[in-house]
């Protein structure tokens, strides 16, 4: 082989070298340093952005404090039960639906439905069989409506006859689920947290 193919295939093999020297120069060094600072850029915008959320809330504190303190007093917290635990709150929802329904004049059957926790409030419930006359399901429907307590009709199946004469009054069959909802002394309004 010549002196000449020689200091070719060193050139080649010389720059070969320093592009692979390169190459692990920027994949061990650089690109990590890289990386760390656009990390390290990322992080500084969300610890930025969640200092000017704190500021902005730290500048509202007072009307939070107003805030927070006209719905502890609103009138509306006594729509709702309340009870150290949901069977008593339960007890007293099915005493409120059977004074409700009191002028159906038949045998009423009632079961308590498993309280279920939404956050700060419990649902109850009772389910309710019973047969009566359309219109005092309709004025059963506008009491359960107008009562100081919060309730709704979950669900309400009315099975009535297939024949019925003009100008009669029928009886129907009516099930139903009332729901309410509840506050334990812990989370009633005003109650130390």
């Amino acid at each position: 082989m010549s002196q000449e193919i020689r200091g070719k295939v060193r050139r080649w093999l010389a720059v070969g070298l320093l592009g692979l020297l390169l190459v692990t120069v920027w994949a061990g060094i650089i690109e990590p340093v890289v990386d760390y600072l656009d990390t390290a850029t990322l992080a500084r915008g969300i610890a930025l952005r969640a200092l000017e959320r704190d500021r902005a809330l730290l500048q509202q504190a007072d009307a939070i404090k107003e805030a927070r303190k006209s719905v502890d007093q609103s009138p509306r917290w006594r729509n709702f039960y309340e009870g150290p635990k949901a069977e008593s709150a339960t007890l007293q929802l099915e005493a409120d639906v059977r004074a409700i329904l009191r002028d159906s004049n038949s045998a009423t059957s009632m079961v308590a439905a498993p309280a279920i926790s939404h956050g700060p409030v419990i649902r109850i419930a009772v389910r309710v069989n019973l047969t009566m006359r359309v219109d005092q399901l309709a004025e059963a429907l506008d009491r359960i409506q107008k009562n100081t307590r919060l309730l709704r009709i979950e669900s309400l199946t009315v099975q009535a006859p297939e024949v019925q004469a003009a100008q009669t009054n029928p009886p129907v069959t009516v099930q139903m689920e009332v729901s309410a909802l509840m506050l334990t002394a812990a989370d009633q309004p005003g109650a130390s947290t």
